[in-house]
C-alpha cells in the first residue's frame, strides 16, 4: 500500500503509507479497554489527522517499529474491524469475556512546545518556472503523556503513555527562477 511515511527527515510517499491510521485505530481502541502496552511508537512529529487527541497514536513501520498489546483478560479476544469506506472511517471492537475494568483516558499533558524551523526551499528543476509547491507542513515540538486509570474490583492502577514529537519544518519546492 502506498501513502505517505517519514523518511530521511521529510513526509515523502512510500510503501506502506497509511498503515499507522489502522494501528492507531486498533491501538486506541485495545487502550481504551485497558489491555497492557508492550511496544507502541510515535510519529517523529505530530500528525495532525490523528487528532483531537495529541500523542494518542501508535506508528508501525517494517522493519522493527511495530505495536503490542497483551491479553490480560484471561480469556480469548476478537478483534473486529468494520469498514466504512463511503465515509472513510475504521471501527475496531475489542469482543471477549465480559471485564468488571472500567477505564479512563486523560487528555494529554503537555510537558513543553519548541516552535517549529523557518521554512526551507528546495530547487526541483522538473517544476515549471516560478512554480512553488509545498511538500511538508510545520508542525511545533512537543513533550507530553496520556495517563489511563483502570478501575477493577476495588483497585486502580494508573499508567502513562509518553510522546516527544521532534519540530518539523515547512518544506517548499521550487521551480526555475521565471
Amino acid at each position: 500500500m502506498g501513502g505517505l511515511i517519514i523518511s530521511g527527515g521529510r513526509t515523502v510517499d512510500g510503501l506502506g503509507g497509511g498503515v499507522c491510521q489502522v494501528s492507531t485505530t486498533v491501538f486506541r481502541a485495545l487502550y481504551q479497554a485497558g489491555l497492557p502496552v508492550v511496544e507502541r511508537n510515535q510519529h517523529s512529529y505530530r500528525v495532525g489527522y490523528y487528532e483531537p487527541q495529541i500523542g494518542f497514536e501508535a506508528a508501525v513501520y517494517d522493519p522493527g517499529v511495530d505495536l503490542k498489546m497483551k491479553n490480560d483478560t484471561g480469556g480469548p479476544l476478537l478483534i473486529k474491524t468494520i469498514n466504512h469506506p463511503g465515509k472513510s472511517v475504521l471501527e475496531v471492537e475489542v469482543w471477549g469475556i465480559k471485564q468488571t475494568r472500567r477505564v479512563i483516558v486523560s487528555p494529554a499533558t503537555i510537558l513543553a512546545r519548541v516552535p517549529h524551523p523557518p521554512a526551507q526551499y528546495v530547487f526541483n528543476p522538473r517544476m515549471r518556472a516560478g512554480a512553488v509547491r509545498q511538500v511538508d507542513w510545520a508542525q511545533d515540538g512537543f513533550n507530553l503523556y496520556i495517563t489511563r486509570t483502570i478501575k477493577d474490583e476495588g483497585t486502580a492502577r494508573t499508567d502513562r503513555v509518553t510522546t516527544n514529537y521532534r519540530p518539523w519544518r515547512a518544506v517548499y519546492e521550487t521551480g526555475p527562477r521565471g
